[in-house]
């Protein structure tokens, strides 16, 4: 079977607390390591996605609002 876990792609978490969230690939592991014996990738996302910027707002907070969390 090829290598479909590749560096740079984009994919949606399907299990664990972060399900149902977009993130990208930023290394995979094929032959995995001493704790995980299996094939695994480590992936970066972000958490909680901003929300729309509207004119009920004001200037003080929309910076607020757009603070983003890493996954």
């Amino acid at each position: 079977m090829g290598k479909f876990m590749k560096p740079g792609k984009v994919i949606l978490v399907l299990t664990g607390c972060y399900s149902r969230h977009k993130a990208i690939i930023v290394k995979n592991i094929d032959d995995g390591i001493s704790v995980c014996t299996y094939s695994h990738a480590l992936v970066a996302g972000i958490d909680c996605y901003p929300p729309k910027v509207t004119a009920v707002g004001g200037k003080k907070e929309i910076p607020r609002d757009q603070r983003q969390s890493p996954l």
